[in-house]
């Protein structure tokens, strides 16, 4: 509803925003409807918000379960860059997408019509041994790590950049000012057919 409300603000004041940019920007040559407006901000809103905070969450939990990579990550012997990425692969927040094939195709061996709606498991993928060595294995210093946390393509997400800068910011935050970490109470999972991790990790810091 606010979102909504907001957009109808926006199509006739416009402002230095992206609800700007979407109300009174046109695809070939037609405006976003409403719905379609609504629907985009609330997929900016799981993106910037959910998924990053979700893979968080999950990322110092497996700190706190791996202490050889805490280790590594708190001696410098691993690079923020890639304890990102890894933390991007382990957590896997988004857990599914889905996409509608443009042709026919065959796929391993499995018939694809033009039209059918394709589920990618963007969990699995990301814990693929044809793709990852020793993919059950929780490693800051894995490269080369080609992840699909961020799905590919044309629907690569739009808030990739700005999710890696706050993993890699909460990672250089942990090395610089925090000694130790220990469980201050239980974890709350989400329970969600589309999203993984936690809602809640209590836990205490050792300077």
């Amino acid at each position: 509803m606010y979102f909504a409300r907001l957009a109808r603000i926006r199509r006739n004041e416009a402002q230095d925003d992206l609800i700007t940019l979407l109300a009174r920007g046109t695809v070939d040559g037609e405006r976003l409807t409403d719905d379609e407006v609504v629907f985009n901000c609330y997929s900016l809103i799981l993106g910037g918000d959910e998924t990053t905070r979700l893979a968080m969450i999950s990322g110092v939990r497996a700190l706190m379960e791996h202490p050889d990579q805490w280790r590594a990550l708190k001696d410098g012997s691993v690079s923020l860059e890639s304890a990102t990425e890894e933390i991007l692969r382990w957590t896997s927040p988004a857990i599914h997408v889905g996409r509608t094939a443009t042709q026919d195709s065959v796929l391993h061996g499995e018939q694809i019509r033009a039209g059918d709606v394709v589920t990618s498991w963007t969990l699995s993928a990301n814990f693929d041994e044809a793709e990852f060595d020793r993919p059950l294995r929780f490693d800051l210093a894995r490269t080369p790590n080609r992840h699909l946390a961020f799905a590919y393509g044309p629907h690569f997400c739009i808030g990739a950049h700005l999710a890696r800068i706050e993993i890699s910011a909460l990672l250089a935050g942990l090395r610089q000012l925090v000694g130790g970490i220990d469980e201050a109470g239980p974890a709350l999972p989400i329970y969600s057919t589309f999203l993984r991790g936690f809602s809640s990790l209590p836990v205490r810091f050792h300077l």
